[in-house]
């Protein structure tokens, strides 16, 4: 029933054929590369063709035939497709070498198996699927029943061979699905879009690039270098799980699509999210200003507001923030397509790893598995440092480049060129939307707020006291909040004024230095020589326990001597029923004896030899109701 691969009688290769079809003429040829194997052919050949009689000629022929191992027939068909073709024919060797000799029907049907075996989750290799076919071989006439119709409709050719248990060999199905692997992985590079005429496909259509600040693209990644604080230690960092990992900063770019130029960013420790989008778009919008200490040759004169804003499908790009930034400042959103139509931003970031960040100490590399060990303890720089540096990058050296659809302009001066208008400089208060983090505060007296552990004073809040109010901040610089009025029942707040940190040295400072600041803090209090404080206290704490104790005791032994006290019959016998001759009996009370029985008594209780008071040497105590039974 099985039997191994037969000649199959179509041909088919699935690459372009060598000739062209339809009587064209045929392409012509030429040797591009000279191997020695090559080399000697043509000396053969040449020899023959340069014979001078005919029994040079056959001796030529014949010690070709010797050299190359070949029949003196096929030497005689290689002079003559050298004379009817080119020399260009000695090149060229078995047109099948290499190639599968199956039909198209067979090509494609062992496609089909193959991609099938990978869908939904599942792996099939090359070797099951050629035992797949030997499965459908086995079922020999059972194929042409109607369960099968569907599977085999378009290969009947397929059909016919497997009902008589003809099939493809293992190795032919290796190299019918490696050819597939090749073709459908095949990388060809971009050439680039032309300087005009450049588009973006989006979700909802095709946008055509005509002018600067018509597209802005944004985008953001995580930069490949360790920070430190700025006490010089390694910044560490929580992720999603609570674990403590090195602290490497996210980049938020904004790019305008007509000139290439970078429009904006920020730059900081925490995650990309919807408030880093929003801090990036309102630097870019804003006129970008500069101090000396940036060191800067030319000025960053990017800015505005653009027409669309295209982004990528992450959940920070569709958050409620973004659709209110969107309607203040009036920009359309869209969503790029496919995710190759980003390749502009994309471009930039590789370039800021290979022409900024390699060069930087900490530097991690793009590659996880190629990653030095060790590498943060290389690290030295800021987080603002950093800033600085991809400041000074992005004006004087990316903006600066020429623009690489067109030779002769530079990517600031083709932004300048390509406004329809002159941007309008958009107001600082209306941006402050883009300032997502809010934190609510009471106001304190002499127009004081506590907020993250610092005081901040404004002359604006005096009027405020104790009165609830917004506060909204960058986390770049935590020293300046902007303060607004909370009114209830979710009006909008109204500006109140700048606050700034009371207290604060430094002109700037991000949240999460702040934070890594009291955390040292914390930790070095715990590392401090507190001995004598903390014996001190060990010492006042066992002087409250002793005098704990003590004073239990000394509850304990007043107990005692009241319960003897009061225990004590105080009723003495005084004719005692069992006394014997000599026994001294004390009389019931003291108030009920006469002068004469007290000194009667006290002077029997003196001891005659020592004259000391002995007390009486019988006590007995009658029972009191006894008594009052007796009417005694």
């Amino acid at each position: 029933m099985k039997t191994r691969e037969t000649a199959l009688d179509n041909s088919f290769s699935g690459q372009q054929a060598e000739h062209l079809q339809g009587g064209q003429p045929k392409p012509l040829t030429l040797l591009q590369e000279m191997t020695p194997q090559l080399e000697q052919k043509i000396d053969l050949i040449d020899a023959v063709l340069q014979a001078p009689d005919r029994r040079s000629r056959s001796e030529a022929i014949q010690k070709a035939s010797e050299v190359l191992g070949r029949t003196p027939r096929m030497i005689h068909m290689m002079v003559k497709r050298v004379e009817s073709e080119g020399v260009a024919t000695l090149g060229v060797g078995r047109k099948d070498k290499g190639q599968f000799r199956i039909s198209e029907q067979w090509f494609k049907f062992i496609i089909a198996i193959h991609d099938w075996g990978k869908r939904d989750g599942s792996r099939m290799n090359h070797n099951q699927v050629h035992v797949h076919l030997i499965a459908l071989a086995s079922k020999g006439e059972g194929l042409l029943e109607k369960q099968y119709a569907q599977r085999f409709k378009n290969y009947p050719e397929v059909l016919s061979d497997l009902v008589v248990g003809k099939y493809p060999s293992h190795p032919t199905v290796y190299k019918v699905i490696n050819f597939h692997l090749a073709q459908k992985n095949k990388k060809v590079r971009h050439p680039g879009s032309p300087a005009e005429g450049q588009i973006i496909q989006t979700t909802e259509g095709i946008l055509e690039i005509t002018h600067s600040n018509q597209i802005w693209q944004c985008d953001h990644t995580k930069l490949d270098v360790f920070l430190v604080d700025e006490q010089g230690e390694v910044i560490f960092q929580l992720d999603d799980k609570g674990e403590e990992i090195i602290g490497r900063p996210y980049i938020t770019l904004i790019m305008d699509s007509y000139s290439g130029c970078v429009a904006g960013f920020h730059l900081g420790f925490e995650a990309a999210g919807s408030h880093e989008v929003g801090l990036a778009l309102r630097h870019a919008i804003l006129p970008k200003q500069y101090g000396t200490e940036y060191e800067l040759q030319e000025k960053w004169n990017v800015f505005g507001v653009p027409e669309y804003w295209v982004t990528d499908r992450a959940k920070e790009f569709k958050s409620n923030h973004l659709k209110e930034i969107s309607m203040q400042l009036d920009f359309k959103r869209r969503l790029r397509a496919f995710p190759s139509a980003g390749g502009l931003i994309e471009s930039i970031f590789d370039k800021i790893n290979k022409e900024v960040l390699s060069l930087l100490p900490g530097y991690t590399g793009s590659s996880v598995e190629k990653r030095p060990d060790n590498c943060e303890k290389h690290a030295s720089l800021t987080l603002n440092e950093l800033e600085k540096i991809l400041v000074r990058y992005f004006i004087d050296h990316y903006n600066q480049h020429d623009y690489p659809r067109v030779a002769t302009q530079k990517r600031n001066q083709r932004w300048k060129s390509g406004l329809l208008v002159e941007p309008e400089v958009v107001n600082e208060r209306e941006l402050d939307i883009c300032l997502m983090k809010v934190a609510h505060r009471k106001v304190e007296k002499y127009g004081c707020v506590r907020f993250e552990g610092l005081v901040y004073q404004a002359d604006c809040l005096v009027d405020y006291q104790g009165d609830p109010i917004s506060l909204r901040y960058d986390q770049r610089n935590i020293l300046v909040l902007l303060a607004y009025t909370r009114p209830k029942d979710g009006q909008p707040g109204e500006f109140i004024g700048v606050v700034r940190a009371r207290d604060a040295k430094e002109k700037q400072m991000s949240l999460e230095e702040l934070k890594w600041r009291k955390q040292k803090l914390r930790e070095q209090a715990y590392e401090i020589d507190n001995s004598s404080i903390l014996n001190e206290r060990l010492k006042l704490y066992e002087v409250v326990e002793q005098k704990r104790k003590s004073k239990r005791q000394r509850g304990k032994n007043a107990q005692k001597r009241h319960e003897q006290q009061t225990n004590q019959s105080k009723v003495v016998e005084l004719f005692p029923q069992n006394a014997t001759v000599g026994d001294t009996v004390v009389p019931l009370m003291a108030s009920d004896l006469t002068v004469e029985q007290a000194q009667i008594i006290a002077v029997e209780s003196l001891d005659e030899s020592s004259n000391e008071y002995t007390p009486p040497t019988k006590i007995v105590a009658y029972d009191w109701n006894q008594l009052m039974e007796e009417n005694w």
